[in-house]
């Protein structure tokens, strides 16, 4: 028998299925919860036709794949649906017990309402779209915006420019080389900026820095010098002038050719993708705590150990006679024990 609160939540995905019109519940006049409950999480080809509309609905394109497939591959169509699962980062590649109900009904039951709610939020993304027809990416289908996500972000890690961000070859000055680098009108802080602001203010600045430091290395000729028995100071200083003159250009150029057209447009539509997220959050702040709770154990048990250790090897007085161990003192009541 299941528990009220798996009961409970196989009724509440049994109403969501009856409110998004599933086509295996036709027909179906259940209204018992340990009924409901056999019938999501019990192996059938009735529960497996309601998930294959589940996996369809999600992924739309199964949809037609599955419509090729022969009424004896139903082994395909368990892969294909634990793919999905796994492309959506909510079981195994493997996993096809899960699929066929051969798992604990809980499992089951949290994988059904995880699609459900993929479901609900691409609705929710087609009806903003409907909406706003000339949003970017409008109709397109949760899974296709995971995949371009991803070749994205493969290609941003894998830049060389972005490398170079994560370790620069100049490491930042301390505090007290800074009225050496630059001026002081320019070391006081600007007032904060307001939300309309385009950066156009910022790229002033760094003009004026930039002009700066054209006049701090006019200024500061012995920077030029190669004498043999200079201090190690001023090649470290030079270097330091010169790359972070080389980053301010740069800079400059990039938010001229690329950034600066997107300065006063509208802020990009928000991913449909946040449930998929907080999951991943949420499993790995679960691991975490499993995991603290393992070492807090093994921490405990090598304590107990010791304490044990210490007790056996550790010599007192047993009511009369000298001084004896544990193990000695139980060997001397054995022996006396074999004599009476």
């Amino acid at each position: 028998m299941a528990g009220g609160a798996e009961l409970e939540k196989a009724a509440e995905l049994y109403e969501r299925l009856r409110r998004l019109s599933c086509p295996g519940l036709e027909g179906v006049y259940v209204t018992d919860p340990q009924s409901i409950h056999e019938l999501l999480c019990s192996p059938s080809v009735h529960r497996l036709d309601i998930l294959e509309w589940i996996c369809t609905r999600a992924h739309p394109p199964l949809q037609e794949q599955f419509f090729t497939l022969k009424e004896s591959q139903a082994d395909v169509k368990v892969k294909e649906m634990a793919k999905l699962g796994f492309d959506l980062m909510l079981c195994n590649v493997d996993d096809v017990d899960l699929v066929k109900g051969a798992v604990s009904p809980s499992r089951q039951l949290s994988f059904m309402g995880q699609l459900l709610d993929i479901i609900q939020t691409c609705e929710k993304a087609s009806v903003l779209s409907e909406l706003q027809p000339t949003t970017p990416g409008g109709g397109r289908n949760l899974l296709t915006c995971a995949r371009e996500n991803e070749e994205l972000l493969k290609e941003l890690f894998s830049s060389p420019q972005f490398q170079e961000t994560l370790a620069p070859e100049c490491n930042p000055w301390p505090a007290d080389m800074k009225p050496l680098l630059v001026p002081e009108e320019l070391q006081k802080r600007t007032p904060p900026c307001s939300k309309d602001n385009d950066g156009s203010d910022h790229v002033q600045e760094l003009q004026k820095l930039s002009l700066s430091l054209e006049d701090l290395k006019k200024e500061c000729q012995f920077l030029c010098s190669s004498a043999p028995d200079e201090d190690t100071v001023v090649p470290k200083l030079r270097s330091a002038l010169t790359d972070f003159h080389r980053l301010i250009a740069d800079f400059s150029q990039v938010y001229e050719n690329e950034f600066q057209e997107h300065c006063g447009h509208a802020p990009p539509p928000m991913s449909p993708s946040g449930p998929l997220f907080q999951l991943a959050h949420q499993l790995l702040t679960t691991c975490c705590k499993e995991l603290e709770a393992i070492g807090q154990f093994t921490e405990t048990s090598s304590t107990v150990e010791e304490v044990v250790n210490k007790r056996e090897q550790a010599k007192e007085y047993w009511g009369r006679g000298s001084m004896s161990t544990l193990c000695e003192k139980i060997k001397e009541l054995k022996q006396d024990y074999e004599k009476f």
